[in-house]
């Protein structure tokens, strides 16, 4: 009977070697593969598989700041934004994305979206848009991470809008806790973003802007936690300054308070509101959620 139920039983502890050994090689293969950086840029990783890094103090997406590593993923966003002032009482973002990591260097992706606009009275407003990017990395070790990207995002007409968006970031992540050892995972994200806007538009309309982003993350609970593996705390500043245009100068900053965490190994959500501390704002506040699905 007990070299019965060892025999029924193995199968099962076979897959589930395989699944814990093929994770730790992943891991083992990204150390093994070496860290990247400006100096071996064009040399190294371009011919190597991708796989997401282990590290203590997680690296993650959070909202606003633009993510600084490679994925694999497809992404849920749903942004309620509160207005004040204009014509409509609130806007409806739905988007989704698909990420893929080709390499260690270099990740495509391809968006689309849905925005519907309420107003007081009549009709809503409503029309889809979408995009694509593609990001490289420019560093990555066991406490850094640096990437730039280039971002492509056709005009709405359904809103009507007229201008295509070309946008470029650079975005980076360092571990504090290799800097402060008491600072035990916690994450400081940062990313700078020049935007272009192309084609038609309205007089005093702008043509240029820059957003920024210093964001911090921290960890509090172990990936294998049920129901709230790796949940993380984070508090982000993001503003966004126009360069040109009626209102040349000025610029929209918010705090963006908000969680993450994983409720199944590959599945997680994340949530937070935008509360704008600049001077005069068009909006009492932005809800966010987001839901990720890793695939590695």
């Amino acid at each position: 009977m007990v070299s019965r139920g060892i025999r029924a039983g193995l199968p099962g502890l076979v897959v589930a070697g395989l699944l814990v050994g093929g994770h730790a090689r992943a891991e083992a293969e990204v150390r093994a593969e070496g860290d990247l950086g400006l100096g071996n840029f064009f040399t190294k990783g371009w011919d190597e598989e991708w796989h997401p890094r282990k590290r203590r103090t997680p690296d993650m997406a959070i909202l606003r700041a633009t993510t600084n590593f490679l994925e694999r993923e497809l992404r849920l966003d749903y942004v309620l934004t509160d207005l004040r002032t204009g014509k409509y009482e609130a806007q409806h973002l739905a988007q989704g994305l698909i990420a893929y990591g080709v390499n260690r260097r270099l990740m495509l992706e391809v968006i689309t979206n849905y925005q519907w606009n309420t107003p007081a009275q009549g009709a809503p407003q409503h029309g889809g848009g979408g995009g694509a990017l593609v990001r490289a990395q420019l560093v990555e070790n066991d406490t850094q991470s640096y990437a730039f990207q280039a971002k492509l995002a056709v005009p709405n007409p359904g809103l009507g809008q007229t201008q295509t968006s070309m946008a470029y970031t650079l975005t980076g992540w360092q571990d504090l806790q290799a800097v402060v050892p008491f600072l035990d995972r916690v994450g400081l994200y940062f990313s700078f973003t020049y935007e272009n806007l192309l084609g038609s538009h309205a007089s005093g309309a702008r043509e240029n802007d820059i957003s920024y982003d210093v964001s911090l993350a921290k960890t509090w609970t172990r990936a294998d936690q049920p129901v709230f593996g790796k949940f993380t705390t984070f508090l982000e500043f993001y503003a966004t300054t126009d360069l040109d245009g009626a209102h040349s100068g000025w610029t929209v900053a918010t705090l963006t308070p908000g969680i993450r965490f994983w409720f199944l190994p590959v599945h997680s959500v994340i949530a937070g509101v935008d509360f704008p501390i600049s001077s005069n704002p068009t909006f009492a506040a932005i809800y966010r959620v987001t839901y990720i699905m890793n695939f590695e």
